[in-house]
């Protein structure tokens, strides 16, 4: 799954000019090392394309992607970070870097870098989709909260029930 949303992602993304970067690796051979495994080959050509251009975002979000599939979280982070200081307009990064906090249970950062995403593009779904969900995740660990603290209260227990019913996949 990981693997189809960094190809898609990795399709979207494709707002890098050629202009200048006839000597670099192209984006292919990089992808073809990744496919054969050699992600620090592939990472050492997508630190060369970003030295050359600064502006190459398709190469800093592979990169991230990258050290992200190799377990890598805080290297994905900071590539994520930077990609948002950068590239504000493109809220692809700040939407994974969101995932990547909220999976660590930071949900304040989280929530920090959708609320980011939607004043820099207030029309992408996709973020507004995520912040509602984390917002739902927030209310469960609440009255997970209250539960354990009082675990006779049947309204935090019903109320707990329903939204876990509500972010449940569908089968």
């Amino acid at each position: 799954m990981m693997r189809a949303i960094f190809l898609g992602l990795l399709l979207l993304l494709v707002v890098v000019s050629a202009h200048g970067q006839k000597d670099l690796p192209t984006m292919v051979t990089i992808q073809r090392l990744m496919d054969e495994g050699e992600r620090n080959a592939a990472l050492d050509l997508l630190e060369q394309r970003i030295q050359a251009d600064r502006n190459d975002v398709q190469a800093r979000f592979m990169k991230a992607m990258t050290l992200l599939n190799m377990g890598d979280k805080n290297g994905a982070v900071e590539t994520f970070s930077a990609i948002v200081r950068r590239f504000p307009r493109l809220p692809e990064a700040s939407n994974n870097l969101a995932a990547l906090y909220a999976a660590d249970g930071d949900y304040e950062k989280a929530r920090q870098a959708l609320r980011g995403a939607i004043a820099n593009v207030p029309d992408y779904p996709l973020v507004h989709k995520n912040l509602g969900d984390l917002y739902v995740k927030m209310a469960m660990d609440s009255y997970r909260t209250v539960l354990a603290l009082s675990p006779d209260d049947e309204i935090a227990r019903t109320r707990l029930e329903f939204l876990e019913k509500l972010i449940e996949p569908s089968k």
